[in-house]
């Protein structure tokens, strides 16, 4: 198991994100180029000739991916200071993965979820969770070999009245690196007034999870008014 002792770094947990986001931006890009040669081949009358959808439903459906889309880009730029606001988890589970599946480097690496319905909320700026939740499964994905790559990363969330755990661990074997996956510094920054605790560790089954806690907003909020 590693952890870390040492003060949150800005400076690392920006080239971090940066080093993320470029390689979501490039999925992001294809993507994006994809759907803009889909418009133009629906407004030149393109496609398939017994298709039920009317012109104007294709258009539309189409318009709706690039919003999509849009919505994606707007997660990107690093929450280096940000305000922490009462937020579930799930809110920021489907764009995390959305993302995580733009991810160039990590594109044939699938994401299931395992969340608890019952998990208790925690006080956090809305994008920057979306933001840990990739740095997390982008820092467990890179440990799989590129022959493990389709057994996929998990991600995984539950918490009681004090503490939530967020984990992101590999579904099947995979090798623990030498020195801390990068995104591990995003985490920390992102996460630094939360209460938290990160850890890489082995799984019993081979693999490798990345494990991150952060106080509940009850905890924190106990915690303020004690001063």
């Amino acid at each position: 198991m590693k952890t870390q002792n040492e003060a949150p770094n800005h400076g690392l947990a920006a080239g971090a994100w940066n080093s993320l986001s470029g390689n979501v931006l490039r999925g992001l890009n294809h993507s994006f180029s994809n759907r803009l040669t889909s418009l133009g081949a629906v407004a030149a009358g393109l496609g398939s000739e017994d298709s039920t959808q009317t012109l104007g439903q294709r258009v539309e459906g189409e318009i709706d991916r690039m919003e999509d889309l849009l919505r994606l880009y707007r997660v990107l730029p690093f929450v280096g200071s940000h305000a922490a606001e009462p937020s579930q988890l799930s809110e920021a589970v489907t764009a995390a993965v959305a993302l995580f599946e733009h991810h160039y480097g990590l594109r044939d690496v699938p994401c299931r979820v395992e969340g608890d319905p019952a998990t208790p909320p925690v006080l956090y700026h809305s994008t920057a969770m979306v933001q840990t939740l990739l740095l997390l499964l982008s820092a467990a994905g890179r440990h799989l070999n590129p022959e493990e790559a389709s057994a996929g990363v998990v991600l995984r969330y539950a918490g009681d009245a004090d503490m939530v755990n967020i984990t992101a661990e590999t579904a099947g074997p995979a090798a623990m690196l030498a020195e801390w996956p990068e995104e591990i510094h995003g985490v920390r920054w992102l996460a630094r007034d939360a209460a938290s605790d990160v850890q890489v560790e082995p799984t019993p089954h081979g693999g490798v999870r990345v494990r991150l806690r952060v106080g509940s907003l009850a905890f924190l909020r106990r915690r303020e008014r004690a001063g």
